[in-house]
């Protein structure tokens, strides 16, 4: 009977992850890169042109949009308010008053729904008309919001506007430790729901670890909850208004952005979460509502993080969801089996114990292994679709970092082997838990290493030739 009802848990929690994945490709987005512009880099009209038009690879945010004209002396021309075009990805502004002959920069800067800012200049040259006298024709810019002049990382081609790689609005550590609650998360979900039915302990004993695991992912969830709030401060340094205040630039993140919807979800899914933990106390079926709501925080992860970067972005993010459950049932079941699990351990009766333990840990193991399979298979279609080339795995930052990940992995699962071989698959004694809690201790560590090196992964910039700019088209001499 416990069988049953262990694989009835697992086919249920199957069946709510692959809804989840299925439905994330809805809200896709991805970097905005500079595509063309017009007037055009480095183009030569003949008359002053009378609004400036941008268009990028992915629609970009308004809210997150600022456009700045300035002459070669630096004086800036007044714009008007900056505006979606007749295509979707296109935003216009229209120019104040005539330019004088001369040349002229704009300086964009602007965030798709992934949350990295992207940002970048180009010049173009009027060659008709008087011409201005040094900051003389100069005018205030009432809808332009100073701005630091904007990094030319890289090279580009002559003719090809220079723009910055992608940036992320929070760091690394701050990533780090909100993934770790996520993961946490998922791994408290799938010990609860798939690990400890099919242990198959006495009820008391398995009651005992329910709740040690309920106040351990309640722990978890206030972390992710701290964390994703503080990205949100993150992402609202982006808002383009100094004269707001930091609340009002987050509520404007949150309702204006599609970067902000993708949070909501994540915020839906955590009071989910913690609903369905507090109904845990009395009832089972609140780990299923909790469940719910830790999957809609994996997705808001995905939804809101690097993987729309890719062209293929609705194979992206449900690579993204599937890599991260998969990730927490892995590396968060077994820190919920070593910080939970094996303390409930003691209350077995002592001749039962030994059994008692190596049941648990073979359940575990179990779910492991398919987590395992997951991850490498989502992992090597996320580095597919981000990396262009082969090279990029030791020609780019994002590739060095992938492979100093790829080598940790490789440890974490020689220490799953060891457990196999040394705790799974033999009967256990007395001297078994201790040892199996020392190497997984271990194990842990390196993992959290591993989610390190996501969390830098996902703060890197993803190889630029994935959406190279176009060549500008001269315009009239």
């Amino acid at each position: 009977m416990r069988v049953k009802k262990s694989l009835r848990h697992r086919t249920v929690a199957l069946i709510v992850a692959l809804a989840a994945i299925v439905a994330t490709p809805v809200l896709l987005f991805a970097h905005a890169h500079l595509l063309k512009s017009t007037p055009a880099a480095n183009s030569r009209v003949a008359e002053s042109p009378t609004a400036l038009t941008l268009w990028y690879s992915e629609r970009p945010e308004l809210a997150l949009t600022t456009l700045q004209l300035t002459d070669s002396s630096g004086a800036s021309y007044a714009l008007g308010p900056v505006h979606y075009g007749a295509e979707s990805a296109s935003i216009m502004a229209a120019i104040a008053k005539p330019l004088p002959r001369g040349t002229y920069t704009v300086t964009w800067h602007t965030a798709a729904s992934d949350g990295h800012a992207t940002e970048g200049r180009f010049s173009f040259t009027v060659t008709s008309g008087a011409v201005a006298a040094p900051g003389g024709a100069a005018t205030p810019a009432p809808a332009v919001v100073p701005q630091s002049p904007p990094a030319t990382a890289g090279t580009s081609k002559s003719n090809a506007p220079l723009q910055a790689a992608p940036t992320a609005p929070v760091s690394a550590p701050l990533r780090w430790a909100e993934l770790i609650g996520v993961l946490t998360l998922v791994g408290a979900m799938v010990f609860r729901l798939v690990v400890l039915p099919a242990a198959g302990w006495p009820e008391s004993v398995t009651h005992d670890a329910s709740d040690r695991t309920r106040r351990f992912a309640q722990a978890a969830l206030l972390l992710f909850a701290v964390t994703t709030l503080m990205r949100l401060g993150g992402e609202s340094t982006l808002v383009p208004d100094p004269t707001s205040s930091r609340l009002s630039d987050m509520w404007t993140v949150v309702h204006a952005t599609r970067w902000g919807t993708g949070w909501c979800v994540g915020a839906i899914g955590a009071i989910v979460a913690a609903v369905g933990l507090f109904a845990a106390r009395r009832v089972h079926s609140g780990w299923f509502a909790a469940a719910i709501g830790v999957i809609a925080i994996a997705a808001s992860e995905s939804i809101t993080g690097h993987a729309g970067a890719s062209s293929r972005s609705a194979l992206a993010i449900a690579t993204d969801v599937a890599h991260v459950l998969a990730g927490g049932g892995w590396l968060g079941g077994l820190t919920v089996v070593l910080l939970c699990g094996l303390p409930a351990l003691p209350s077995v009766n002592e001749t039962e114990r030994p059994a008692a333990g190596s049941r648990l840990v073979r359940a575990y193991h179990s779910s492991a292994v398919e987590c395992v399979v997951l991850v490498l298979i989502t992992a090597v279609i996320g580095a597919w679709l981000r990396l262009t080339a082969f090279s990029d795995l030791w020609a780019t930052h994002y590739g060095t970092i992938l492979l100093i990940k790829i080598a940790l992995v490789i440890v974490v699962l020689l220490f799953g082997l060891f457990h196999w071989k040394r705790v799974v698959t033999v009967d256990w004694e007395e001297s078994t838990r201790p040892r199996f809690a020392r190497s997984a201790a271990v194990e842990l560590l390196v993992g959290a290493l591993v989610v390190g090196a996501s969390a830098a992964l996902i703060s890197t910039a993803l190889p630029t030739a994935a959406v190279p700019p176009v060549p500008a088209v001269m315009e009239a001499p």
